[in-house]
């Protein structure tokens, strides 16, 4: 009887300790998220060109047909509405964007958000997966366990884990990285090159830092960026719409 109440005690402890987690994992994720700021706020709002929605993923929509999507995984603890201004731009040339708001705001946590995507838009042809930092990695894990599902991915500011390797896989690929002195920014970044694929566009923007590939403010790390985040922000959507033109 002893040992029966003994093993009910620790079984109610060991629960208690996971809810305990549990909770202290979904308060530090809220109060330590990334807010969306004033001009991602503003690149929400439809357009002659773009309907916004926002209600499971914030989908940018062009008014005219498409066969072209993007489904981007926003970066850890990054509001998903941050990176609007970059998308919204990227949509009005007539692609499809999906962002893919993640559980507690950590791509790594549903790296297979895209699937339901993929399946919610039949048109879609060609399918492009992208993220930013933690979410490009994310969208990497994607990428090796799904190649036949998407046909390109785009890295901002970001790369694969060594468990995501895709030096072997024949999608295409890009990546764009700030960079300091012609150095890029992200730490280990020359060391991962070997993680895409060889056809991999590697792009770097001199002056850019990590936070305004979004607008969410400074971010604790991060570089001083030496152009401005709309400069920074144009010049990443004109990339991706060049790489797309080239796949296409």
């Amino acid at each position: 009887m002893k040992t029966k109440r003994i093993m009910k005690f620790i079984g109610l402890s060991i629960v208690a300790l996971i809810l305990i987690s549990v909770f202290g994992l979904i308060a530090w994720s809220e109060t330590g998220t990334y807010e969306a700021g004033e001009s991602a706020m503003a690149a929400l709002q439809s357009t002659d060109s773009v309907k916004v929605t926002q209600e499971q993923w914030i989908i940018f929509e062009p008014v005219n047909e498409t066969e072209t999507g993007i489904i981007f995984y926003p970066g850890g603890l990054v509001e998903a509405t941050a990176y609007a201004p970059i998308l919204h731009k990227i949509s009005d040339e007539g692609i499809l964007v999906v962002i893919t708001p993640m559980p507690l705001n950590l791509a790594i946590m549903n790296t297979n958000a895209a699937n339901d995507v993929i399946d919610s838009f039949p048109k879609i042809k060609k399918w492009i997966i992208a993220g930013h930092s933690l979410g490009g990695a994310a969208s990497a894990i994607y990428a090796e366990n799904h190649p036949e599902r998407i046909d390109a991915i785009i890295l901002w500011d970001s790369y694969p884990a060594n468990s995501a390797d895709l030096s072997n896989n024949a999608i295409s690929a890009l990546s764009i990285f700030g960079t300091t002195n012609g150095v890029p920014n992200p730490e280990n970044f020359n060391e991962t090159r070997h993680l895409l694929p060889i056809n991999t566009s590697f792009i770097g923007i001199e002056g850019a830092n990590h936070a305004q590939f979004g607008d969410y403010g400074p971010q604790k790390g991060d570089v001083i960026a030496s152009i401005s985040m709309s400069e920074q922000q144009k010049r990443t959507a004109d990339i991706v719409l060049e790489f797309i033109k080239e796949i296409q």
